[in-house]
C-alpha cells in the first residue's frame, strides 16, 4: 500500500492567459490546472496549499506549492509526470519529497519584483512582461518614494478593493531599484504583501519620478489609510514573484 507522501513543487509560470493564481470561478487559473493534473495522476482530490496569491497577468519564477497524497512515485518520477502534461506556460522547476509537517503557506519571506523600462520606443518583446513608461523619471526620487515603504507599517492605503487580509500590518524588509541603462527592476522583500500593494506602490512610487507628486505627499498617502488618497495601480504584467523563503 502507498505511504503518506508530502511533495513540495516549486512552480514557474507566465501569467498572461490566467485569471491569477488561486482557482475561481470565472476563468482559468494556474492552481486549477495543477491540481486538475494531479486528481488524474492520484485518481483523488489533490488541494495544494501555497503562501502566495498573484493577480491575474502577473508572473511567477519561484512559486512553491505543497501537498500530501498516498503515493509510490519519487521526486523525480513526479517532476517528469508533470512536466509532459502541463500547458508550455506552467513549469514544475523541481519536486521534493518533504517532511509530512511541511506547509507551503507557512512561509518566512517572500520576495517580488517588478520590471519597467523608459527606453524611447516601446520594445514588442516587453508586451505582458515590462511596464514602458514613455515619461523621463527622476530616479533618485523614484527611490526615495520607496524608501517610505521600508519597515513594519500599516498598508491600508495601498491595498485592493476586495481584500480579506485580517490585518493590514506588513513589513517590508528592502526594496531595491536595480539599474541597466534605460531598464529598471524593482526588488520587494517582506513577509507578506496585501492584494495589489505591491503594484499600489509602484504606481505611486512612479507618478512621484515623474512628477506628479511629491515624495511628501507619498508620505501623507501612507499615513491616511485611506486607498483614495494614494496613486495609481501598476500593471499586472510587469510584477513577478520570485522566490519563497522558509526557516530552517
Amino acid at each position: 500500500m502507498c505511504e503518506q507522501v508530502t511533495y513540495k513543487l516549486v512552480v514557474s509560470y507566465d501569467g498572461t492567459n490566467y485569471n491569477g493564481w488561486q482557482t475561481q470561478a470565472d476563468g482559468p487559473t494556474v492552481q486549477a490546472v495543477i491540481e486538475s493534473l494531479l486528481d488524474k495522476v492520484f485518481k483523488e482530490k489533490v488541494n495544494l496549499r501555497y503562501p502566495s496569491r498573484t493577480d491575474s497577468g502577473v508572473h511567477a519564477f519561484g512559486q512553491v506549492v505543497s501537498f500530501t497524497c498516498r503515493s509510490e512515485f519519487s521526486a523525480e518520477r513526479m517532476l517528469k509526470i508533470l512536466n509532459s502534461q502541463l500547458p508550455s506556460d506552467i513549469t514544475i522547476k523541481s519536486s521534493e519529497i518533504v517532511s509530512n509537517d511541511f506547509d507551503a503557506k507557512k512561509a518566512s519571506k517572500k520576495r517580488y519584483s517588478y520590471h519597467i523600462s523608459t527606453t524611447p520606443t516601446r520594445s514588442p518583446f516587453y508586451i505582458n512582461r515590462v511596464w514602458w513608461i514613455k515619461y523621463k523619471m527622476d530616479i533618485g526620487v523614484l527611490k526615495e518614494a520607496l524608501a517610505i515603504f521600508v519597515g513594519e507599517k500599516d498598508f491600508r492605503a495601498f491595498m485592493g478593493a476586495g481584500s480579506d487580509a485580517k490585518t493590514t500590518i506588513r513589513n517590508i524588509y528592502s526594496i531595491t531599484v536595480l539599474e541597466q541603462n534605460d531598464e529598471f527592476k524593482i526588488v520587494f522583500e517582506g513577509n507578506g504583501f496585501l492584494k495589489h500593494m505591491i503594484r499600489n506602490i509602484v504606481g505611486t512610487a512612479v507618478e512621484a519620478a515623474i512628477g506628479r507628486y511629491d515624495v511628501e505627499d507619498v508620505k501623507k498617502m501612507l499615513e491616511s489609510k485611506d486607498r483614495r488618497t494614494a496613486g495609481i495601480t501598476a500593471p499586472a504584467y510587469a510584477l513577478y514573484l520570485e522566490e519563497i523563503y522558509y526557516d530552517e
